[in-house]
């Protein structure tokens, strides 16, 4: 009901004949209506005089209490909407009774549409607002646009051309409603609301207050507050409000920033950042630490130097390139030694672009920078462990290289090895392999094609060999494959070997979880007997095989030992 409670005063004779038009619309529902618009009617000063504007107060309380609290959900409800240069505007009643009333202006790209895009556009906004109300049951679409009538009510049966409409037209397709044509001249509430534009929708002093009361917060919390309470503000008022305020523009300033990209490597190699950090304490000669850091797969370098010149960084430069290749770009702060003309030279015969950040702006160099605060984190920690002073860094500098290079970063999601060579990085350690995937021999495969899922799953192949993630099979038709070791799981067969093998071999010991089972001694006569049967004869079930096992499936058996 907020449109009709900040309904402004009218101000010409015309704004007079539409509130008068409105409120004649639901006279059924106003008593004693003659006597109380009876001042209106008769009235002819603009602005209205006190008596005036209180019958005009009165009236609006009236239609505000005259309002359905509780809809019948067996009527059908009626939509009636409208739309002007500034604002749209709908009303939602039943058996000519008001529900709701909905109206808001619209903002600088709305007020570009055309008037049928308009009057479209404020269908699709009421019937927004009250989906709740119409989704699933049927309802009547009243409009004074006719085009909008013939493109909404299927007249229009193929593809419209204007894709915003057509769009409009997908989202309503999934209500069920009539629309019906009335002339604008009879379409009193609508047209009252959308020309009319209510006070609250323009006058943000109240929506000021409230920011000002709640501690000046931003736009997103201060419109989640408003949708929350359904104050009648939009979030372009918000951005109003808050954009004046000369609190919020001294206590939380917006510094201009450049909209430039980032430029982002797409290949390993492709780009290299560098720079120094030091000096540091240090047993040795070399008091700094040249870092180097791949953007593509954060795979880092780090070589202890004596000093900052050019020749140390040409060095160990020539180092990288020999392994890796050359990269295509280099980029680094203004230091001395990466803006002279040795390095210039020296990266120009290889063929490598060079690039520099702004004075005194290391964000430009961010990765780098970000390395050389965890490498010597990593380099701390190392020295605390092995109780060493800060200035044995040098010999702990590999483990800490070792350790970036081998662990997850979380904005590649992968290990800086991983991202540059594909495969897992070995350790001391070894590879997460299960045993029975370290040696050959059978396993399981699962089937990729199983035409129902009454066929096996699995079937058993002879393990080759295998790597951290795809392994070599050979099928039992002579077939060698290479599958991802996803499909793979342990063999039933081998554990069956393995309680085989200890039944043979200890005759007079039983498992433990035998006497809980049978209740049996283990020299007991019928222990012996069944200890004693050959085991080309005795084949035990799955179930016994489980229970000698521990109960430990063959499947968890992987996870187990990974």
């Amino acid at each position: 009901m907020e449109p009709i409670r900040q309904l402004p005063p009218p101000r010409t004779t015309t704004e007079m004949q539409r509130v008068i038009g409105m409120f004649a619309y639901y006279a059924h529902w106003i008593s004693s209506f003659s006597d109380k618009i009876n001042k209106l009617v008769k009235n002819k000063i603009f602005p209205l005089p006190a008596d005036v504007k209180l019958a005009f107060d009165n009236l609006k309380n009236e239609l505000e209490n005259a309002t359905l609290i509780t809809i019948d959900y067996n009527e059908s409800l009626v939509v009636e909407t409208d739309a002007s240069d500034v604002a749209i505007a709908a009303s939602l009643s039943q058996n000519h009774r008001p529900v709701a009333f909905f109206s808001r202006t619209l903002n600088s790209s709305e007020k570009n549409h055309s008037a049928i895009e308009k009057e479209a556009y404020a269908i699709v906004e009421s019937i927004r607002k009250w989906r709740h109300y119409l989704l699933g049951r049927p309802f009547k679409l009243i409009t004074d646009q006719r085009s909008v009538t013939f493109m909404y009510g299927g007249g229009q049966k193929g593809k419209v051309k204007n894709d915003k409409i057509q769009r409009w037209r997908t989202e309503l397709s999934e209500y069920k409603y009539d629309v019906i044509y009335r002339p604008g001249k009879d379409n009193h509430v609508a047209d009252t609301l959308s020309r009319n534009v209510c006070a609250s929708m323009g006058n943000n002093n109240q929506l000021g207050e409230l920011h000002n009361s709640l501690c000046h917060p931003g736009i997103t919390r201060i419109f989640h507050f408003v949708r929350c309470k359904n104050l009648p503000y939009s979030v372009d008022d918000v951005k109003r409000v808050i954009s004046s305020c000369k609190v919020c523009a001294e206590l939380k300033p917006r510094f201009w920033k450049s909209s430039g990209k980032l430029i982002k490597a797409t290949q390993p190699f492709e780009r290299l950042s560098l720079d120094f950090k030091g000096p540091l304490p240090s047993n040795t000669r070399n008091r700094y630490l040249l870092t180097i850091i791949d953007e593509f797969s954060r795979f880092p370098f780090a070589f202890a130097c004596a000093d900052i010149t050019s020749a140390t960084v040409i060095d160990c430069l020539t180092q990288i390139f020999c392994l890796f290749g050359m990269p295509a770009y280099i980029h680094s702060d203004r230091g001395s030694s990466f803006m002279s003309s040795e390095i210039n030279s020296f990266l120009l015969e290889k063929g490598v672009a060079m690039s520099h950040t702004s004075a005194y702006n290391p964000q430009c160099n961010g990765q780098v920078e970000r390395l050389n605060g965890t490498l010597w984190k990593t380099i701390s920690l190392a020295l605390k462990s092995h109780n060493l002073p800060p200035s044995h860094w040098e010999s702990v500098l590999s483990d800490a290289l070792h350790s970036l290079r081998s662990l997850l970063c979380t904005a590649t999601n992968c290990t800086p090895h991983e991202r540059l060579f594909q495969y897992a990085r070995r350790s001391t350690f070894g590879i997460s392999l299960p045993s029975w995937l370290a040696t050959p021999g059978p396993v399981l495969l699962q089937r990729g094609d199983r035409s129902s899922k009454y066929q096996p799953l699995v079937e058993e192949v002879d393990l080759l060999n295998c790597n951290p993630h795809y392994a070599h099979i050979a099928h039992r038709d002579g077939r060698v494959e290479t599958v991802s070791l996803r499909r793979l799981a342990p063999a039933v067969q081998n554990t069956t070997d393995n309680v085989l093998n200890l039944s043979e071999s200890n005759g007079d010991t039983e498992h433990p979880d035998t006497t809980e089972t049978t209740g049996r001694q283990p020299d007991s006569p019928q222990a012996s007997e069944s200890s004693s049967v050959p085991s080309s004869e005795y084949q035990p079930s799955y179930p016994e095989i489980l229970e000698l096992q521990q109960r430990i499936h063959p499947y968890s058996l992987r996870n187990r030992e990974a």
